[in-house]
């Protein structure tokens, strides 16, 4: 049965003689601003209508909400400091003597409700901070991290090796891994041993450029470009082009333009965009072996009867493999030609004894990508993605302890990449409403100078008068902040 806590705060905590920490005076400002009693409704169908009372939603979704927001590390610690911490317990309405939920429930609640109730209290927040005049923009900034899992490779009862040459097909299906072959065995992975942990066997062994080998789980968000807001996040391990096509089906609002880095560069991702009427500001990464040259692939001429190149000095290049699955083609020249070629260190490395190119059948379309990626905007664009899609990752490992992973699986990771998107989100909207507020009180007093003005000539006494009208208004409104709490009560 759904049960539903009462709010037992009879008087504001207070620490000494009348102060208030930080932490007490920015919990206040996001119980006065933001509402979380929608969440008692997004969870009710899972509860019966029958039996003995559960634990308010809202008391749960608060105390997760306090562990992302001042980085706990988990959820005994969550629950140590709600127990200890006095402005924690006027966060959830709990008295000085009244007990706090054990931190067992955290799991039950996680696994009954799943990742896709907190996916709908982000969206709810997000609604929350649109009708705080946070107006969303028409573009989106995409992007992915990668978070280190519970995990380790150097555990050996921690491995567990799979042959993927007998049941290819399930594997994939069964961890979200994409295949672009029709039939595995043209996979080169087809026969080798990938190593998977038992302990979370979603986690995916990746690594960053010159660091070792780690579990991960990558992470998925989608943010909005005018306002710096979270507006979907996902955990999965398929491809970024094609998460980031999913969020696009699903998104309500009208999107006229997304921005992306290379990591969601695919020919096929740029056609679906373009039929969704979207414009892509994502840098193409081309497979045509001349990055760094001095003469590249379009320096050469085709001869479509013979199906070769010519290079600048005469010399052909001949088809020698045709990759069908990702539709291109590779040409090279032979050793002798490039031996004895005046222009050879212009063209090819000191490593290599021969000229490749890798032409894809879209090249023409390619072109065109490469030419919008010439635009201004597309270079305004990149500009705006770096400080807000990055920072906001930044943020989120750096003050919501987003560098590892709270729990098992994936499920377990998009709660936390919701909940952090949440807090990321609750800050910005606390930021303009206060920011709003103290706006309007300026422009208060511009009036009242304006008045003043014409009435009274002398400027000191002016500026007495503001005083006491500011301090009388401090009054005012620390007055109407206690009689709030006591009508909360």
């Amino acid at each position: 049965m759904l049960g539903k806590k009462q709010r037992l705060v009879k008087n504001r905590f207070v620490q000494g003689h009348g102060q208030v920490t930080r932490t007490q005076v920015r919990l206040r400002e996001i119980d006065n601003i933001v509402d979380f009693t929608f969440f008692r409704n997004t969870v009710a169908h899972f509860f019966s209508p029958i039996g003995r009372k559960s634990i308010d939603p809202v008391v749960m979704l608060k105390m997760m909400f306090l562990g992302y927001l001042c980085a706990l590390r988990s959820d005994s610690q969550i629950i140590e400091e709600c127990i200890d911490r006095q402005s924690f317990r006027e966060f959830l309405g709990y008295d000085e003597v009244e007990n706090i939920p054990a931190h067992t429930n955290f799991s039950n609640w996680r696994k009954r409700i799943g990742p896709e109730a907190f996916e709908d209290a982000l969206a709810n927040i997000v609604a929350q901070c649109e009708a705080a005049n946070m107006r969303l923009g028409n573009a989106r900034l995409f992007d992915s991290s990668r978070i280190k899992a519970r995990a380790s490779i150097s555990s050996s009862p921690a491995k567990a090796e799979l042959e993927l040459a007998e049941n290819l097909e399930d594997y994939l299906q069964a961890f979200e891994w994409q295949t672009y072959y029709e039939n595995p065995k043209d996979d080169p992975r087809y026969g080798e041993k990938l190593v998977v942990n038992s302990n979370d066997p979603e986690a995916r062994l990746l690594r960053y450029s010159n660091e070792p080998s780690r579990f991960m789980h990558k992470v998925h968000w989608e943010v909005d470009c005018k306002t710096g807001l979270v507006v979907n996040t996902t955990a999965s391990h398929k491809p970024e082009h094609e998460i980031m096509l999913d969020f696009l089906r699903t998104e309500k609002r009208n999107v006229i333009s997304v921005c992306a880095d290379a990591g969601y560069s695919d020919i096929e991702c740029y056609k679906e965009l373009e039929r969704m009427g979207v414009k892509a500001y994502i840098p193409f990464r081309d497979h045509a072996n001349d990055k760094g040259k001095k003469y590249h692939h379009v320096d050469f001429i085709y001869d479509k009867e013979e199906d070769i190149y010519t290079c600048p000095n005469g010399k052909r290049l001949r088809r020698y493999v045709r990759d069908k699955s990702r539709r291109r083609t590779g040409y090279k020249a032979e050793k002798t030609d490039c031996a004895c070629c005046p222009m050879r260190d212009s063209c090819i490395d000191k490593d290599t004894n021969r000229r490749t190119l890798t032409i894809s059948d879209d090249r023409p379309y390619i072109e065109t990508i490469k030419q919008a990626n010439q635009m201004s905007a597309y270079k305004r664009m990149m500009r705006r993605r770096k400080t807000v899609m990055e920072g906001s990752f930044a943020h989120a490992k750096t003050w919501c302890g987003m560098t590892l992973t709270r729990g098992l699986g994936l499920a377990a990771m998009r709660i936390q990449a919701a909940i952090t998107a949440m807090v990321i989100n609750v800050k910005k909207l606390v930021a303009h409403v206060l920011a709003t507020a103290k706006n309007e009180q300026k422009q208060d007093v511009t009036d009242i100078k304006a008045s003043f003005g014409a009435q009274i000539p002398n400027r000191c006494l002016q500026n007495k008068i503001l005083r006491h009208l500011a301090h009388l208004f401090k009054i005012f409104t620390h007055f109407e902040a206690i009689l709030t709490c006591q009508c909360a009560c």
